[in-house]
This record gives structure tokens, sequence and C-alpha cells, in this order.
């Protein structure tokens, strides 16, 4: 990935944390690509998006927005999950990390509000 890509990455992913009102923070590992596809299909049924992200470009785009204080949790392989409703995002991850050991919530962020694993699952 070259410098443009990187600062054309670091801006869409600063857009998303702009625009959305839950981001929630997971962890991935093994997660095949029939199942990411699933959880898209999902994600997006619910109105809601998930990205996989490069944990630098992440905490770059962070910088600045209401969401900067989820910055600890970008370590490991990350994705975020979000969505302009409050629920819509979290509902689907939740939902899906039950049935699926390969996808973790690690925690989040409600209109900056910092979320724990456990305010996520409420």
């Amino acid at each position: 990935m070259d410098r443009t890509e990187k600062e054309n990455t670091v801006a869409g992913l600063r857009a998303v944390f702009e625009s959305a009102n839950l981001v929630i923070v997971t962890r991935f590992s093994g997660l095949t690509v029939a199942e990411a596809t699933d959880l898209r299909n999902k994600m997006r049924d619910a109105g809601a998006k998930f990205r996989v992200t490069k944990n630098r470009l992440a905490l770059r785009a962070l910088e600045g927005t209401t969401f900067k204080d989820i910055s600890g949790l970008f370590t490991g392989a990350t994705a975020i999950a979000y969505s302009k409703d409050a629920v819509a995002a979290a509902k689907v991850a939740v939902e899906y990390a039950k049935k699926n050991d390969k996808l973790v919530v690690v925690g989040g962020a409600l209109e900056g509000d910092m979320l724990d694993v456990d305010r996520v699952k409420a």
C-alpha cells in the first residue's frame, strides 16, 4: 500500500468515525471469506457495515474524533462494525459472535461514550 492509498484509507475511516453513532471493535482471527461475507450481508441488512482495519491507519483516523477513546482496542486482527443506528451494529456483531467463536467483540463506543463488552451486549 503506497502513501496515497494509506491517506485515502485514513480519510475514509475518518469519515466513518465522524458519521457513525456506534462503532464496535472486533477481533476476527480465523474467519473465512464465506463467514466474513455472511457477516457483511447481515450487517448490511440491519443498516450497519463491517470493515477490516489496519490498526495504525485506524488510530490515525481516530485522532480528533469523538471515538478517540477506543484507540486502545485496536490490537491484533481487528475489524469495526458501525452504524448510524444506536443498536444495529452491536446487535448483529453480538448475535454473530454467539454462533461463531472466530469473531470476538472487544468493545466500542456510542456517540463517543466508551462501551465495554458487557455494555455492547446489553
